[in-house]
């Protein structure tokens, strides 16, 4: 009997203990400093219209529109702005999983840079580095031209 009590216990303290496991929560608990101008109203707000089936837009604090395009148990994708697209998902790794953010910045018309970063469930940043990459995207124009 008390054996199987403080099995009960130990589970019951273990799931207080252990971190968020989807990308909702791990959404509802990203530091503002990520996202500035988009408040945790907000992300909350805009989870809420997903799981509701509306259209998942709110006003943030640069009185622009943020929109949530896509959200699943695992991965989600926020249209911060017309230039920036922000993608989070889980990644599993040997000692649980890590919160995996992608920052697409629209920096001219067929330019983009995109900045890969990796933070623990509860925000730490997992490395110091961050991984930037550009990308240019190719014009239809250079590829219906014959090559010589």
């Amino acid at each position: 009997m008390k054996r199987s009590l403080i099995i009960f216990l130990i589970s019951q303290f273990s799931f207080l203990i252990s971190p968020a496991q989807n990308v909702r929560e791990v959404f509802k608990s990203m530091p503002d400093s990520l996202a500035p101008y988009l408040t945790t109203n907000n992300r909350l707000d805009m989870i809420d219209f997903m799981d509701a089936k509306m259209k998942s837009v709110v006003t943030n604090l640069l009185e622009g529109e943020t929109e949530m395009l896509a959200l699943t148990d695992d991965s989600l994708s926020v249209q911060l702005n017309k230039s920036v697209l922000m993608d989070l998902w889980l990644e599993p790794v040997d000692t649980g999983r890590v919160v995996c953010m992608r920052k697409t910045y629209q920096v001219a018309d067929r330019l983009q840079q995109v900045v890969d970063e990796r933070f623990s469930l509860q925000w730490q940043p997992i490395s110091k580095k961050t991984t930037v990459s550009t990308l240019l995207r190719r014009d239809e124009e250079i590829k219906k031209k014959p090559h010589f």
